[in-house]
């Protein structure tokens, strides 16, 4: 009898080591899946605000940028997934670009304005990927840059703008002449960050002052006239564009669907 104990005794000594063991491991499991996600958003969350915070910190910022390159605070392409769900605005010209049986009418309209097919394209495909009204978008390239993809306008504190949207030196000190010359560069990078002004302004207005003077200039009621006039500019522009373009694209458009549907009527 006193050996079958011992016997017992020992069986039940090598099965316990392994079960307690087990029990750690899955205890441990259970740890990292209940803490471990929240871990991650939060490390997220802190960067996503990091960054935020170092596209804000820049103040009396130069015509664009406020002085940190978009890739440097916020990339186009993550900035782009955060923020075209929150622009909602209906523009008639976004609405016909994004149809194929009308696209070629809206690129022949704006290229006729531009006077270049590159510089027409560039600015509808990143309005388009940005949610911007296209007569806005054209609207801020003329007044920035007359279409110009070549244009060159020096700063009292020795950084220079260039190209269609008139990116600053200072805020993109990597870029080449080339990048800066580049329709589809200077669009993206543009229309990118008007898109953010919009988010954080809450309209256009002053979006549009944000562009010109800085964030922090005109959130502390501080916009420059000359920006205020830049503005009035690139409103009156927009009201004539978008009446030229309602007359030769949407209304021509809008006249055949009624026609069409009379007809399918009958």
């Amino acid at each position: 009898m006193k050996m079958c104990t011992n016997g017992r005794s020992e069986s039940a000594g090598i099965f316990a080591g392994p079960i307690i063991f087990i029990m750690l491991l899955l205890t441990a499991a259970l740890c990292v899946g209940l803490f471990l996600p929240q871990t991650v958003e939060t490390r997220n969350t802190a960067e996503r605000i990091r960054n935020e915070k170092t596209w804000l910190a820049e103040e009396d910022a130069d015509p664009l940028l406020l002085g940190k390159p978009i890739e440097n605070a916020l990339n186009p392409e993550n900035l782009h997934n955060e923020i075209s769900t929150k622009g909602k605005e209906t523009d008639s010209g976004l609405e016909l670009y994004r149809q194929l049986i009308t696209r070629n009418a809206v690129i022949e309209f704006y290229e006729s304005v531009t006077g270049n097919r590159d510089v027409a394209l560039a600015i509808l495909e990143y309005a388009d990927i940005y949610n911007i009204p296209i007569a806005l978008a054209f609207s801020l390239a003329f007044n920035e840059s007359r279409y110009k993809v070549r244009a060159v306008n020096g700063n009292s504190n020795a950084s220079v703008d260039r190209g269609l949207f008139q990116l600053n030196s200072e805020s993109f000190p990597g870029f080449t002449e080339d990048d800066f010359f580049n329709p589809y560069i200077s669009a993206k990078q543009g229309l990118a960050f008007l898109r953010y002004c919009l988010d954080i302004g809450g309209n256009e207005i002053s979006a549009l002052a944000m562009y010109n003077a800085g964030t922090h200039r005109v959130r502390n009621n501080r916009t420059p006239q000359m920006t205020l006039n830049h503005i009035s500019h690139i409103v009156t522009y927009r009201r004539g564009l978008e009446d030229m373009f309602n007359v030769k694209v949407a209304s021509v458009f809008r006249n055949k669907e009624k026609k069409a549907l009379a007809f399918i009527g009958k």
